[in-house]
């Protein structure tokens, strides 16, 4: 494992990571915008940093775990940025979700200023951080992923080199829209059979115990049955910038997305109505709203 490992961003998933890296004995510093994150992880023993410049000063990788490719550019290039403090050689581990080619520019980049890029996607939930159940899916240099390999052996379940940088960022859009589709034609088979007079704990019940299901929608049923929209596990908002970020690759390679469309299109009316922030499971209540079926609207009183 490298001696010295920098994290920044600290949502569900980073803050996960870290506390497995830490448990695992690792020394990590952290940084987050919102500095309370990072105070958690002192009582584990993080080092909490002021800055991503201090953060990275010292370290042999930085992982990047962060919501939009513009914070990504901000906290890497910006004023007291990664590159300001970390040391020439070091990788740099981006694992946000953004558009490939996107990540093949910021590795150019990041050759330019002496350090070495990958983009280094994860699937998983914040529970599989914690558990060291990610699947890593890495686009760049073989000699890059190699030197990555030791310090992610702690948090991977499994690695896989896809090739050059892109790759990754590649993968982890390709799987996101299965989420993203799945999530309308689930929250579209509750509605129709509750509006035919199924009851919807059971019927809840079957989809998740049926042989259409997958381990994601069975999870997200059961957040769809509890009403947990505002513990999100992942943002309505951001699975709908990670299906806009498929559209707009797909048009440029000319490969049509129907449902990928559609579903874009349902997440963007919900957001429009203040779900944005909601869990993605959030997407049923907007579908109750559409379809005459009398439930509270998240945040409201039953």
């Amino acid at each position: 494992m490298a001696s010295k490992i920098a994290f920044v961003g600290l949502g569900a998933m980073g803050g996960g990571m870290v506390s497995r890296l830490l448990a695992a004995g690792a020394g990590v510093t952290v940084y987050n915008r919102t500095r309370a994150r990072g105070e958690a992880l002192v009582a584990e023993g993080a080092e909490l940093a002021t800055t991503p410049a201090a953060a990275a000063r010292g370290a042999d990788v930085v992982f990047l775990s962060l919501a939009t490719s513009e914070v990504v550019e901000q906290l890497l290039f910006g004023e007291n940025g990664v590159v300001e403090g970390l040391p020439e050689g070091a990788v740099v581990a981006d694992m946000s979700t953004v558009a490939p080619d996107f990540a093949v520019s910021l590795q150019a980049r990041l050759a330019e200023t002496g350090h070495r890029g990958l983009d280094a996607c994860v699937l998983g939930n914040a529970q599989h951080a914690k558990d060291g159940e990610l699947r890593f899916m890495i686009g760049g240099e073989a000699a890059d992923v190699a030197a990555l390999e030791p310090v992610i052996e702690p948090l991977a379940k499994e690695v896989v080199h896809l090739g050059p940088g892109g790759m990754g960022a590649t993968a982890k859009l390709a799987l996101n829209l299965l989420m993203g589709v799945q999530m309308q034609a689930l929250v579209e088979a509750i509605a129709f059979g509750e509006r035919a007079g199924l009851d919807r704990a059971t019927l809840i019940r079957l989809i998740a115990a049926g042989g259409y299901s997958s381990p994601m929608m069975k999870f997200k049923a059961g957040v769809m049955g509890r009403r947990a929209f505002e513990k999100p596990d992942f943002r309505l908002k951001l699975m709908r910038k990670d299906l806009g970020l498929v559209l707009a690759e797909t048009q440029r390679l000319g490969v049509p997305m129907p449902t990928t469309a559609t579903s874009y299109d349902w997440l963007t009316a919900a957001q429009n109505r203040g779900l944005g922030e909601h869990d993605v499971a959030a997407l049923l209540a907007f579908m109750e709203s559409v379809s005459d079926l009398d439930y509270p609207w998240p945040g409201e009183a039953a």
